[in-house]
């Protein structure tokens, strides 16, 4: 049995927000791919404001509870560690649009974002327990002494920078898609 409607429809909605952005994206462009009309979309979801903000909380819900929950496992630092950037990196394998959508979203709409943000600020323990033991090491002389939101920057930028640059990385050095799957799992070792 196929996906049902609504799922299409926001999965047709997600790749052309990603693509063009929210305001190259036409409601009718989405009902055509989606093989549906206009008035099934606003049925759903009323309006092209609602649609891109159906996706939005969606992506959100989908990676701040798996971030969140790789940063609580039990372990040390570098387990811990380990076991974030194991999921940012498999979550971005998964879903490589993300980075891209998330990026559109903060530089369109980044008041709302962050109201987004707040809204699940349930999960923020996950990550300031991480930094609680990121000072730690730096206390018992285990990892180098910075600033913990460099390393946090230098993480995102180790693990969501190749994803954005992917085109740049098929085109100037020819990497086809399955390396690039190949060369992401090498990033998580």
């Amino acid at each position: 049995m196929g996906i049902d409607k609504e799922t299409l429809i926001l999965e047709v909605a997600r790749k052309h927000f990603v693509q063009r952005g929210y305001a190259a994206t036409r409601m009718q462009d989405i009902a055509d791919e989606a093989g549906a009309n206009k008035a099934l979309l606003h049925y759903y979801f009323r309006s092209k404001e609602k649609l891109y903000h159906e996706i939005t909380v969606r992506i959100l819900d989908t990676i701040i509870p798996r971030f969140a929950q790789a940063l609580t496992i039990d372990g040390t630092f570098w387990e811990r560690l380990e076991a974030m950037l194991s999921s940012y990196i498999s979550l971005l394998q998964e879903q490589p649009d993300i980075p891209f959508f998330i990026m559109s979203e903060v530089s369109q709409k980044q008041e709302r974002f962050i109201e987004e943000l707040k809204k699940r600020s349930q999960y923020f323990p996950a990550l300031q327990g991480f930094v609680m033991s990121m000072h730690q090491e730096m206390e018992a002389g285990k990892i180098r002494t910075i600033p913990p939101i460099h390393l946090m920057l230098n993480i995102m930028g180790m693990t969501v920078f190749p994803f954005l640059a992917k085109p740049f990385l098929t085109t100037v050095f020819g990497v086809a898609d399955e390396d690039f799957s190949e060369l992401m799992g090498e990033r998580k070792d």
